[in-house]
């Protein structure tokens, strides 16, 4: 692999003799792949979770994320690039991870979620999110609890951070497409802030030759740049006695180190503070340069692709003046489309919204919180389990996309379906593995039994769904959205 000459000098300023050679032919090597399981659908544990074929597959923790696991590839002497080559055989073309039981996720990705030190019932910021794997592992760690904010300021980008927050069974999430600028109205609401800032991808060098290609002598200082404005509007955005986690993907001190210093000078109520056991006493887990030593980084010759990772607390008296807005106490002086933030007023929510309550009385048990709000955008109707006021921002998802209200009918989504339990539908079918791949490739077929009407039908594998399903005379009429579809 031909690594530019900028960031092997960067590289040898940084690392042992021995090291940097370590470092090299981590490059002529195949990347660490990983996968990391969903705590919205189940535990830690993996048993049984991988079928058609997968049942051999071998898995190694990840050492910083009880629930990241590295699959074989070609990083041992086991032949195990064979086996990933074989792109019918890939982890992410079982049913289980169509399902949402788990997420494809380089391992050293895992580490900043991790840090951020998420509990039940926080208000988390995401605001680099694409694609979202660790606004997925964030929502694991809620548990449907508090909110998420899934953010990205490429609407392009934000398609595969929605789908993979609606694979995953996220129902407390909101996806907003903005600068980071532009997210003033949320002064001092954060509990916790994530910004997997962009980079330069000294981190991507194996997995995707193009960041090769894109690398300059000069990309870390315009890179960096980036990155202090966007920790700048952050800042803003964190309660006193919050904390953040700036994360890269990128190996250098101009984007790591450097940016945390300039942060720290300019913000006097932040501070650096320790990462948990749970990361800094990982093998392959190293402290930052110079006085930075509580921050993390990651190098691909010792574990995954490489990350750098530090944790910043504010201070329980911030300095900053605007920090006392709360966007919920503005939400709740005005008049939105839905119902009351302080309580879900179940009459109210059939008078607004008769379609829906029709669908969840004939086809769901399901209650609602009661603190939560329906939200309607023309058509679609969406649950906010924070009611917030959105407007003037751009937003993908106001909130759990949980269908359609048409003329005289509700049309539920494949999000409302994912985030479901079995349970929680009144009519549902259990698919075999082969049944579950035709499912998934759009098919339709007979079946059998007598139904009245046309039920919505909860289409699950091993009791996990997989979408929604019709019976029309006698047949199981797909209902799977075009965009997920598999082609195999």
């Amino acid at each position: 692999m031909n690594l530019p000459e900028s960031f092997l000098d960067s590289m040898r300023g940084m690392l042992s003799a021995g090291e940097f050679l370590e470092l090299c032919g981590a490059y002529e090597r195949p990347s660490v792949r990983g996968l990391r399981v969903n705590l919205l659908k189940i535990g830690g544990c993996t048993a049984g979770i991988f079928g058609g074929g997968f049942a051999d597959l071998s898995l190694t923790p990840v050492p910083w994320c009880k629930t990241g696991f590295i699959y074989d590839s070609g990083i041992n002497d086991k032949g195990a690039a064979d086996f990933i080559s074989k792109k019918s055989q890939s982890p992410a073309k079982s049913v289980d991870y169509h399902a949402g039981l788990f997420y494809i996720q380089e391992p050293s990705a895992m580490c900043p979620a991790e840090a951020l030190d998420v509990q039940r019932g926080h208000r988390v910021l995401d605001l680099c999110a694409a694609p979202g794997g660790k606004s997925v592992q964030i929502a694991g760690h809620l548990q449907g609890e508090g909110l998420l904010v899934s953010n990205d300021s490429s609407p392009s980008r934000c398609r595969a951070l929605v789908k993979n927050l609606e694979r995953a069974g996220v129902t407390n999430a909101l996806v907003l497409t903005e600068q980071p600028m532009n997210l003033g109205r949320f002064s001092g609401f954060f509990d916790r802030i994530l910004v997997d800032a962009p980079c330069s991808g000294e981190g991507m060098f194996r997995r995707e030759p193009d960041a090769i290609k894109a690398y300059t002598s000069n990309k870390p200082e315009a890179c960096a740049a980036v990155q202090k404005e966007i920790l700048r509007h952050a800042a803003k955005l964190l309660k006193p006695d919050g904390k953040m986690v700036y994360s890269t993907c990128t190996f250098n001190t101009t984007e790591n180190e450097d940016v945390i210093a300039d942060f720290l000078e300019k913000h006097g109520d932040f501070s650096l503070v320790e990462i948990g056991n749970s990361v800094t006493d990982c093998v392959g887990v190293r402290n930052g340069r110079g006085g930075l030593s509580r921050a993390v980084r990651i190098f691909p010759h010792e574990k995954g692709e490489g990350h750098f990772v530090a944790l910043l607390s504010r201070g329980a008296s911030p300095l900053f003046s605007d920090c006392s807005v709360d966007v919920l106490r503005t939400t709740q002086n005005i008049n939105l489309v839905g119902i009351s933030p302080r309580s879900l007023d179940i009459s109210r929510t059939r008078e607004k919204f008769p379609e829906f309550t029709a669908f969840c009385d004939e086809f769901l048990n399901l209650d609602f919180p009661t603190h939560g709000e329906f939200v309607k955008n023309g058509d679609c109707l969406y649950f906010q389990a924070v009611p917030l006021d959105l407007r003037g921002l751009r937003v993908a998802r106001s909130g759990w996309y949980l269908g359609d209200c048409l003329k005289g009918r509700f049309v539920p989504s494949q999000a409302l379906a994912m985030g479901l339990r079995k349970e929680q539908a009144r009519f549902s079918v259990e698919l075999s593995e082969a049944e579950s791949q035709k499912y998934l490739r759009g098919e339709s077929w007979l079946v059998g039994g007598e139904y009245s009407g046309k039920p919505w039908i909860l289409v699950c594998h091993k009791g996990f769904p997989l979408g929604w399903a019709r019976i029309v005379q006698q047949r199981l009429k797909n209902n799977l959205p075009v965009g997920w579809a598999v082609k195999h």
